[in-house]
């Protein structure tokens, strides 16, 4: 058997129009997504179900919708669909540049740790009527049809970002100037974290102090910036041990440590057993 070195990174399919995929969910997709597996995405992937259920692994937490919901996975989670019954709804692949600033902030704290969020039936039919115009726009061919898909999507990104607003709302009393920082430094670290591991070089590259940044990052999730770079390190190596053959030493190398030996003692003290015994855990 190959070695397996990487985890298969899957773009907007090509029948994508202007980088929007919208699609309608029926029972009978459920095999089709069963088989697309293990596989990270480039795009950001909104899930709008209306009914049925749901189960889904994202980064080594399991997801599950029942009945109405919306929830969303962003670009680089590692995820798959476990197990799916009489599910209907729609599915959204867009770039997330396409969500202002806000919104944006908004989706990806979400997502960090989100679960799914509960809709009225109300919301289930403004957001159902919303997508099934966006999929109609998409198949039509009148002039002007770039900048009505573009103003369509972002009816249905902003409804899709109300609902996580509101849940965060609940835990920043309304003040979203910090998610909006905790945004911004979790995109550089995304970015960086292989090269970049201390948090007075994140705070320089965001043009303040690292106490700022750090009581910013505390207050919005509950833990420090050097907490939240170590996971994102030890995160990384999870997914390469479970979803690739990548020796040890090698995945140490492909995150930023020359030293092995330090990396996996790092690990163990991280995830509470070794590179090794996680990686046999996982295969199980």
């Amino acid at each position: 058997m190959p070695k397996k070195t990487n985890i298969p990174l899957h773009y907007l399919s090509d029948d994508s129009v202007m980088g929007i995929s919208v699609h309608r969910i029926d029972r009978a997709d459920d095999a089709l997504a069963m088989d697309l597996g293990v596989h990270r995405d480039n795009h950001g992937n909104f899930f709008f179900q209306e009914k049925g259920y749901s189960c889904l692994m994202v980064d080594f937490r399991e997801v599950k919708l029942h009945g109405r919901g919306a929830f969303c996975i962003l670009p680089g989670q590692v995820h798959y669909l476990t197990d799916t019954f009489d599910a209907t709804g729609w599915f959204l692949a867009t770039d997330m540049m396409v969500l202002d600033e806000q919104q944006r902030a908004v989706v990806e704290e979400y997502a960090q740790n989100g679960m799914p969020v509960p809709i009225t039936e109300q919301q289930s039919e403004t957001l159902a009527s919303s997508l099934s115009l966006l999929s109609d726009i998409s198949k039509s061919s009148h002039d002007h049809k770039q900048v009505t898909l573009q103003n369509m999507l972002k009816v249905c990104l902003s409804i899709f970002a109300s609902f996580f607003e509101h849940e965060i709302r609940k835990n920043t009393l309304g003040n979203l100037r910090p998610a909006i920082i905790t945004s911004e430094f979790r995109k550089l670290l995304c970015k960086q974290f292989k090269t970049v591991k201390s948090p007075a070089a994140f705070a320089s590259m965001m043009s303040i102090t690292p106490s700022y940044l750090n009581e910013v990052v505390k207050e919005t999730t509950g833990q420090p910036v050097s907490y939240w770079i170590q996971n994102e390190i030890i995160l990384e190596a999870k997914r390469l041990l479970c979803y690739t053959s990548l020796s040890v030493k090698e995945i140490a190398f492909t995150l930023g440590y020359e030293d092995h030996a330090y990396f996996s003692r790092l690990f163990r003290k991280a995830a509470g057993k070794s590179a090794g015994q996680f990686r046999e855990t996982y295969r199980e």
